[in-house]
Protein backbone atom coordinates (compact mmCIF):
# COMPACT_ATOMS: atom_id res chain seq x y z
CA UNK A 1 0.00 0.00 0.00
CA UNK A 2 1.04 3.28 -0.93
CA UNK A 3 1.94 5.43 2.40
CA UNK A 4 -0.58 8.10 1.17
CA UNK A 5 -3.14 5.95 1.15
CA UNK A 6 -2.04 4.13 4.29
CA UNK A 7 -1.89 7.69 5.83
CA UNK A 8 -5.88 8.00 4.60
CA UNK A 9 -6.55 4.67 5.73
CA UNK A 10 -5.65 5.27 9.35
CA UNK A 11 -7.76 8.73 9.16
CA UNK A 12 -10.96 7.39 8.36
CA UNK A 13 -10.31 4.29 10.50
CA UNK A 14 -9.47 6.46 13.49
CA UNK A 15 -11.25 9.94 12.83
CA UNK A 16 -14.77 9.17 12.28
CA UNK A 17 -16.45 12.41 12.94
CA UNK A 18 -15.79 14.40 9.65
CA UNK A 19 -16.60 17.32 12.16
CA UNK A 20 -13.81 16.76 14.30
CA UNK A 21 -11.16 19.58 15.79
CA UNK A 22 -7.85 18.15 14.27
CA UNK A 23 -4.51 19.81 14.68
CA UNK A 24 -1.68 18.47 11.74
CA UNK A 25 1.61 18.79 13.11
CA UNK A 26 4.63 18.54 11.08
CA UNK A 27 2.55 19.85 8.33
CA UNK A 28 3.17 19.72 4.37
CA UNK A 29 1.32 19.81 1.32
CA UNK A 30 0.50 16.02 1.35
CA UNK A 31 -1.44 16.32 4.93
CA UNK A 32 -3.55 19.57 3.70
CA UNK A 33 -4.27 17.75 0.35
CA UNK A 34 -5.70 14.09 2.00
CA UNK A 35 -7.52 16.03 5.06
CA UNK A 36 -9.13 17.95 2.09
CA UNK A 37 -9.52 15.10 -0.02
CA UNK A 38 -11.72 13.53 2.96
CA UNK A 39 -13.85 16.48 3.41
CA UNK A 40 -12.61 17.12 7.06
CA UNK A 41 -14.04 20.84 7.96
CA UNK A 42 -12.28 21.72 10.76
CA UNK A 43 -8.35 20.95 10.55
CA UNK A 44 -5.40 23.12 11.73
CA UNK A 45 -2.50 22.71 10.02
CA UNK A 46 1.03 23.62 11.76
CA UNK A 47 4.73 23.55 10.88
CA UNK A 48 7.87 24.68 13.24
CA UNK A 49 7.98 27.33 11.03
CA UNK A 50 6.14 30.10 7.95
CA UNK A 51 5.22 27.81 5.41
CA UNK A 52 4.60 28.14 1.36
CA UNK A 53 1.08 26.46 1.82
CA UNK A 54 -1.10 29.14 2.86
CA UNK A 55 -3.35 26.82 4.97
CA UNK A 56 -0.13 25.94 6.83
CA UNK A 57 -0.41 29.34 9.29
CA UNK A 58 0.52 28.32 12.74
CA UNK A 59 3.90 27.35 14.10
CA UNK A 60 4.22 24.62 16.59
CA UNK A 61 7.39 23.14 17.75
CA UNK A 62 6.39 19.42 17.92
CA UNK A 63 7.94 18.34 21.09
CA UNK A 64 6.87 21.81 22.80
CA UNK A 65 3.34 22.75 21.22
CA UNK A 66 2.26 25.97 22.61
CA UNK A 67 -1.71 24.89 23.46
CA UNK A 68 -3.79 24.12 26.40
CA UNK A 69 -3.91 20.64 27.37
CA UNK A 70 -7.13 18.97 25.53
CA UNK A 71 -7.40 21.88 23.06
CA UNK A 72 -8.10 19.80 20.13
CA UNK A 73 -9.89 16.65 19.49
CA UNK A 74 -7.44 14.97 17.92
CA UNK A 75 -3.52 15.15 17.25
CA UNK A 76 -2.09 14.09 14.09
CA UNK A 77 1.54 13.58 13.05
CA UNK A 78 2.90 12.28 9.73
CA UNK A 79 6.45 11.50 8.44
CA UNK A 80 7.94 14.38 11.16
CA UNK A 81 8.01 13.09 14.35
CA UNK A 82 11.54 11.91 13.49
CA UNK A 83 12.53 15.42 12.81
CA UNK A 84 12.06 16.31 16.55
CA UNK A 85 15.44 16.16 18.58
CA UNK A 86 13.21 15.06 21.51
CA UNK A 87 10.44 12.48 19.77
CA UNK A 88 9.63 10.84 22.99
CA UNK A 89 8.78 14.47 24.00
CA UNK A 90 6.15 15.15 20.86
CA UNK A 91 4.14 11.96 21.60
CA UNK A 92 3.83 13.28 25.17
CA UNK A 93 2.82 16.79 24.02
CA UNK A 94 0.46 15.70 21.14
CA UNK A 95 -1.06 13.58 24.32
CA UNK A 96 -1.45 16.09 26.01
CA UNK A 97 -2.80 18.95 23.71
CA UNK A 98 -5.58 16.03 22.18
CA UNK A 99 -8.85 15.22 23.91
CA UNK A 100 -9.96 11.93 22.24
CA UNK A 101 -6.74 10.40 20.40
CA UNK A 102 -3.44 10.59 18.86
CA UNK A 103 -3.08 9.75 15.27
CA UNK A 104 1.00 8.95 13.91
CA UNK A 105 2.25 7.74 11.19
CA UNK A 106 6.36 6.92 11.71
CA UNK A 107 9.10 4.57 10.29
CA UNK A 108 9.12 0.98 11.87
CA UNK A 109 12.23 -0.14 13.58
CA UNK A 110 12.40 -3.73 12.65
CA UNK A 111 15.29 -6.15 11.52
CA UNK A 112 14.38 -4.94 7.14
CA UNK A 113 14.68 -1.52 8.35
CA UNK A 114 18.04 -1.95 10.10
CA UNK A 115 19.63 -4.15 7.57
CA UNK A 116 18.66 -1.49 4.57
CA UNK A 117 20.13 1.05 6.94
CA UNK A 118 23.52 -1.11 7.31
CA UNK A 119 23.11 -1.84 3.35
CA UNK A 120 22.89 1.87 2.72
CA UNK A 121 19.27 1.17 0.60
CA UNK A 122 18.17 3.83 3.55
CA UNK A 123 19.06 6.68 5.61
CA UNK A 124 20.02 6.07 9.08
CA UNK A 125 20.86 10.06 8.92
CA UNK A 126 17.88 11.94 6.89
CA UNK A 127 20.51 13.86 4.81
CA UNK A 128 19.11 13.92 1.85
CA UNK A 129 16.36 16.38 3.34
CA UNK A 130 18.97 18.92 4.23
CA UNK A 131 20.45 18.41 0.63
CA UNK A 132 16.79 19.06 -1.19
CA UNK A 133 15.91 22.13 1.12
CA UNK A 134 20.01 23.18 1.26
CA UNK A 135 19.86 25.21 4.95
CA UNK A 136 16.57 23.25 6.48
CA UNK A 137 14.89 20.52 6.77
CA UNK A 138 16.73 18.48 9.38
CA UNK A 139 16.84 17.73 13.26
CA UNK A 140 14.16 20.86 14.59
CA UNK A 141 14.32 22.37 10.59
CA UNK A 142 18.19 23.15 10.74
CA UNK A 143 20.67 22.08 8.55
CA UNK A 144 22.12 19.30 10.66
CA UNK A 145 20.83 16.03 9.22
CA UNK A 146 18.07 14.21 11.77
CA UNK A 147 18.44 10.83 12.83
CA UNK A 148 15.62 8.96 11.82
CA UNK A 149 13.78 7.65 14.87
CA UNK A 150 11.89 4.46 14.08
CA UNK A 151 9.95 2.93 16.68
CA UNK A 152 8.44 -0.25 17.97
CA UNK A 153 5.26 -1.16 19.73
CA UNK A 154 6.85 -1.83 23.01
CA UNK A 155 8.65 1.47 23.76
CA UNK A 156 5.31 3.18 22.58
CA UNK A 157 3.46 1.38 25.01
CA UNK A 158 6.72 2.03 27.70
CA UNK A 159 6.52 5.34 26.84
CA UNK A 160 2.55 5.84 27.85
CA UNK A 161 2.69 3.50 30.68
CA UNK A 162 5.95 5.65 32.55
CA UNK A 163 3.70 9.24 31.78
CA UNK A 164 0.33 8.55 32.90
CA UNK A 165 0.88 4.88 34.66
CA UNK A 166 -2.90 5.48 35.93
CA UNK A 167 -4.18 4.85 32.65
CA UNK A 168 -4.40 1.31 30.96
CA UNK A 169 -4.20 3.09 27.67
CA UNK A 170 -5.62 1.91 24.42
CA UNK A 171 -2.98 1.58 21.66
CA UNK A 172 -3.85 0.32 18.48
CA UNK A 173 -0.92 -0.52 15.92
CA UNK A 174 -0.63 -1.14 12.06
CA UNK A 175 1.92 -1.77 9.49
CA UNK A 176 2.56 -1.46 5.79
CA UNK A 177 5.43 -0.71 3.37
CA UNK A 178 6.40 1.77 0.29
CA UNK A 179 9.32 0.51 -1.39
CA UNK A 180 11.07 3.26 -3.20
CA UNK A 181 14.94 2.13 -3.09
CA UNK A 182 14.40 0.07 -5.99
CA UNK A 183 12.37 -0.29 -8.93
CA UNK A 184 13.35 -4.06 -9.65
CA UNK A 185 9.97 -5.95 -9.91
CA UNK A 186 11.96 -9.32 -8.49
CA UNK A 187 12.89 -7.58 -5.10
CA UNK A 188 9.48 -5.85 -4.49
CA UNK A 189 7.39 -9.41 -5.33
CA UNK A 190 9.98 -10.87 -2.60
CA UNK A 191 9.82 -8.04 0.01
CA UNK A 192 5.44 -8.13 -0.99
CA UNK A 193 5.56 -11.27 -0.02
CA UNK A 194 8.03 -11.33 2.87
CA UNK A 195 5.52 -9.11 4.16
CA UNK A 196 2.60 -11.10 4.31
CA UNK A 197 4.34 -13.57 6.07
CA UNK A 198 6.14 -11.27 8.42
CA UNK A 199 3.53 -8.09 8.76
CA UNK A 200 5.74 -5.72 11.26
CA UNK A 201 8.61 -6.80 9.58
CA UNK A 202 6.89 -3.25 6.66
CA UNK A 203 8.59 -0.09 7.17
CA UNK A 204 5.57 2.23 7.68
CA UNK A 205 4.44 2.09 11.40
CA UNK A 206 0.92 3.65 12.19
CA UNK A 207 0.23 4.57 16.23
CA UNK A 208 -2.87 5.77 17.60
CA UNK A 209 -3.36 6.22 21.18
CA UNK A 210 -7.08 6.63 22.00
CA UNK A 211 -7.80 9.03 25.51
CA UNK A 212 -11.20 9.90 26.95
CA UNK A 213 -10.84 12.48 29.03
CA UNK A 214 -14.62 11.65 30.61
CA UNK A 215 -14.16 8.50 31.11
CA UNK A 216 -10.34 7.39 31.28
CA UNK A 217 -9.99 3.60 31.96
CA UNK A 218 -7.80 3.66 35.07
CA UNK A 219 -5.83 0.86 35.49
CA UNK A 220 -5.98 -0.57 39.53
CA UNK A 221 -2.99 -1.32 41.52
CA UNK A 222 -4.33 -2.98 44.39
CA UNK A 223 -2.81 -1.16 46.82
Amino acid sequence: MERKNFYKKKILEHITDKKSKILVLGAGKLDVDIFKDLNFENVKFSNINAYEEREINQIQILHQINLDSNSYDYCVAHACIHHSSKPHNAILEMYRVSRKGTLIIEANDSFISRLACNLNLSEEYEKSAVLKNKNFGGVDNTDIPNYVYRWTEREVIKLMNSYKPEINHRIYFDYAHSIKFTESKIIKTFLKILFKLFKKQQNLFSIFIEKNIKNPNYRSFNI
